[in-house]
């Protein structure tokens, strides 16, 4: 689909940013992750654990995250995948296998994977993973592997529905948050959002108000070289 005005996604080692006819927007994990309530348990976890310790643990879990996301594009775009020798760890092949019992469940029928999207009116964007028809109506899916469905979540998805009106002139009626890998009978656990806009807006003016009632800048990231070497060659 073709969206109704620029949207360029920079990805920048492990980290990405938006921009929308050239102009910077955050992103809206981003501002959740700045400016929305922390759940307890989390907060539970930053007090006893040390700076290494939730260091080491957050890039174990991204990583995981974005090898299962990778994986659940690949099957929704029609790509077998080699469980053998691609995804040995048995933690991976139950993510993986939760998530097709999902799709033979639901059927969706896919218009667009990793789908960019922003919102010109408020100046966010975001990636969601998976827009979609099931039974002739407009879908959008986000992918979790997480311990649980938090209500950050459902305002993720809530940003999400109202960027796809702006980016596509779209009306979404679903927006669904699937767990995958749960000790659910089904193997997953799929909740549709609970959210309005007005909640995620709310955290979106919390997120201004830190910045002075702006938009902020880019952050400023270091670009490494992508080969080198201590002999530099002539």
């Amino acid at each position: 689909m073709n969206p109704l005005f620029e949207i360029v996604r920079k990805e920048i080692d492990d980290s990405h940013f938006y921009f929308v006819d050239g102009e910077y927007y955050p992103g809206v994990t981003s501002i959740l992750d700045e400016a929305a309530p922390v759940p307890w348990a989390l907060k539970q976890y930053f007090i006893n654990g040390t700076p290494d310790s939730i260091a080491s643990k957050s890039e174990t879990t991204l990583a995981f995250g974005s090898k299962m996301h990778d994986a659940y594009e690949k099957l929704l775009n029609g790509v077998s995948l080699n469980l053998r020798d691609d995804y040995r760890s048995t933690k991976e092949k139950k993510h993986i296998a939760s998530m097709v019992a999902w799709a033979r469940t639901f059927r969706p029928e896919v218009i667009q994977t990793e789908c960019t999207v922003a919102s010109k009116e408020l100046k966010y964007a975001g990636t969601l993973d998976l827009l979609c028809k099931i039974n002739n109506e407009l879908w959008i899916i986000d992918f979790k592997t997480s311990a649980g469905i938090y209500s950050s979540y459902h305002w993720q998805v809530e940003a999400y529905r109202k960027a796809v009106k702006e980016t596509f002139g779209l009306d979404v009626a679903h927006c669904l948050i699937v767990r995958t890998g749960t000790t659910h009978k089904v193997g997953y656990e799929a909740k549709e959002s609970e959210a309005s806009f007005a909640d995620f807006k709310r955290i979106y003016d919390t997120y201004l108000s830190l910045h002075g009632g702006k938009i902020p800048d880019p952050p400023s990231v270091i670009a490494y070289p992508d080969t080198i070497a201590i002999e530099e060659k002539l």
